[in-house]
């Protein structure tokens, strides 16, 4: 019987940045670069191919985000530049730090699922 993990565990384990085969290691060494691998269970990371997906999402996000939030500021505040550029930036990089780590565990946990998947079915021929 295939049970399915509950949407909260998962969430949990992507927000954490934990390898997606044994779920205790961190994938990520430093603040957002990838492991090659995990140490705890030998998991191979590289050979899931993210390419630029996770910077493409995480540019989108950030971006409606900060524009959101600057098309607001201007509307009811009009605030000055110099103003804008001291929130905004500063808003930006810290915004692209916390999205980003989500956004790679996810694409990282969906190679490894898609491959699991690919093995399986591979093995039931």
């Amino acid at each position: 019987m295939n049970r399915q993990k509950p949407i909260l565990y998962i969430l949990k384990t992507l927000i954490l940045g934990l390898c997606p085969s044994c779920l205790k290691a961190s994938i990520f060494h430093k603040i957002i670069i990838l492991k090659r691998d995990c140490h705890i269970c030998s998991e191979d990371f590289s050979k899931y191919n993210l390419g630029d997906a996770d910077n493409f999402f995480v540019i989108l996000v950030v971006g409606i985000i900060i524009m959101a939030g600057l098309v607001f500021a201007e509307i009811h505040y009009q605030p000055s530049l110099s103003l804008q550029m001291i929130i905004w930036i500063p808003a930006t990089i810290i915004l692209s730090i916390l999205f980003t780590r989500p956004i790679k565990a996810y694409f990282l946990y969906l190679g490894y699922k898609l491959d699991k998947k690919r093995k399986n079915t591979q093995y039931e021929k």
